[in-house]
């Protein structure tokens, strides 16, 4: 786990301190009062007191190296990964997995809720709350349970913590996640599932950071997420990046759960190719990590609806490079899974071309990643209760 600091949020220099040291332990590796005092710019009284005052607080532990030579072994400090706990709610297919979390980033707890497709807000409601309260009563009697992180599909406005709307329950409207975890959480932070991966895939691998990454999840729903120079390219926390939703002419009066007709979801995504798949191979599942390798070897370019997909999803694919110009494209879902495919997408994307001589942008196959996607929901949750420990 990787703790950020916004020292602007700080009341003084001693709490920003703390901050820094937390931050800077957070990142792992072995780390002593001379070595953080280097490493931060500190005076050696200054780092004392800090660390003294992180100690004493339960945030940091100190624990005897090894003995090297004459005279007592070095004080090696780390973080007290048991202090703090959160828990993640995000969405899989049509459950509810729920994710107790430590300091450290280290999983505790799961449980997963599978829910109907006609659930409606009191349902999804209840199943969240009982997700929290089960997953918080798991915290040790010195961990603290410091809120919940929901990481959501489909359309979401993150400031304002309301899940707009989602193809997997068409019934979900405007829902207000704040208000219905309010009960049993003490903090409701809400993304958008795409750029919490996203941001833990930029955690993992620096090269992400360098430039401009797509990423682009094909599945039950259609959307990407956007970084620029490991920076999330949106801010405000309004909707972004539903090219789901864009429509096309050819798909005429075809009807979304959005509202609206001949939208690109119409054609490519999951919900709608898979009840033509059934009826060719009735045991596939609904759940996109089964389906994924179900898919693998399937001949799925014999449906021409298939083929239509791949041609609208490579033409979309490229109108959004021409837009925002990625250096590299990740693309998941369980559709790349299957070769046949990958390979007619990757060909029509090219095909397109982007503008003059301007290359188009490399494409990378992956799996999602649930492990990414807790680890970026669950930090900027644990960097929220670093800054109200710290300035309490």
């Amino acid at each position: 786990m990787i703790l950020t600091v916004d020292e602007t949020h700080y009341d003084d220099a001693h709490q920003r301190d703390c901050a820094r040291v937390v931050a800077l332990v957070s990142g792992g590796g072995q780390h002593s009062r001379p070595g953080i005092a280097e490493a931060l710019d500190m005076t050696s009284t200054t780092t004392s007191k800090v660390v003294g005052d992180l100690i004493v607080r339960g945030l940091l532990v100190e624990t005897a190296g090894e003995k090297s030579g004459r005279g007592r072994p070095a004080i090696r400090i780390g973080l007290n990964t048991q202090r703090f706990a959160a828990t993640v709610i995000h969405v899989s297919s049509r459950s509810l997995r729920g994710t107790l979390v430590d300091f450290g980033g280290r999983t505790l707890e799961r449980l997963s809720l599978d829910m109907r497709a006609d659930a409606d807000r009191d349902q999804m409601t209840a199943a969240m709350r009982d997700l929290v309260t089960f997953l918080a009563g798991k915290c040790p009697a010195d961990m603290q349970h410091i809120g919940t992180s929901v990481s959501v599909s489909g359309v979401v406005d993150v400031e304002s913590r309301t899940w707009l709307l989602t193809s997997r329950w068409p019934k979900i409207r405007d829902f207000d996640l704040a208000a219905a975890l309010a009960p049993v959480t003490p903090e409701v932070l809400v993304c958008r599932h795409l750029d919490a991966e996203l941001n833990a895939r930029m955690l993992q691998d620096p090269i992400y950071g360098t430039d401009n990454t797509l990423l682009l999840h094909w599945g039950w729903g259609i959307g990407l997420a956007y970084s620029v120079n490991g920076d999330p390219f949106i801010r405000a926390g309004g909707p972004f990046g539903e090219i789901g939703h864009w429509r096309f002419n050819r798909l005429g009066e075809r009807p979304c759960g959005c509202g609206n007709h001949g939208c690109l979801e119409t054609a490519a995504s999951l919900w709608a190719l898979l009840p033509r798949m059934l009826e060719r191979w009735p045991s596939l599942s609904e759940n996109e990590e089964v389906l994924a390798g179900q898919m693998a070897r399937r001949p799925l370019l014999d449906m021409d609806d298939m083929r239509t997909g791949v041609e609208l999803m490579a033409r979309s694919l490229a109108n959004v490079c021409r837009l925002l110009f990625p250096k590299r494209v990740i693309v998941t879902g369980p559709f790349i899974a299957n070769a046949d495919v990958w390979q007619a997408f990757e060909q029509a994307f090219r095909a397109e071309g982007l503008i003059g001589t301007l290359e188009l942008p490399v494409l990378i196959a992956d799996k999602s990643s649930e492990e990414f996607a807790i680890l970026g929901a669950v930090r900027p949750l644990f960097n929220l209760g670093l800054e109200t420990f710290i300035r309490s």
